[in-house]
């Protein structure tokens, strides 16, 4: 079963947002507390994603592991 908002954008779990971003799901909760990563409560502990958010934050990870590579840093450590 897939959630959706009033407007029709999917809503994302934490391990669908996980998967998606190479994060482990601590990390994911850890971002979205800190306001990292855009996100809602439902619920005391469960968190949700906007599609559209977590796709934008894909794309800026993307583009920084590109540039860290092509530096020939270390991208390893996603957590900044």
């Amino acid at each position: 079963m897939h959630s959706y908002t009033a407007e029709g954008e999917r809503i994302l779990s934490v391990h669908t947002v996980a998967v998606r971003l190479d994060l482990s799901d601590r990390t994911v909760r850890l971002w979205a507390a800190r306001g990292w990563l855009p996100a809602f409560k439902d619920g005391p502990k469960i968190w949700r994603f906007r599609e559209t958010d977590v796709e934008a934050v894909r794309a800026r990870l993307a583009s920084r592991r590109r540039r860290a590579a092509a530096a020939g840093g270390d991208s390893s450590d996603d957590s900044q």
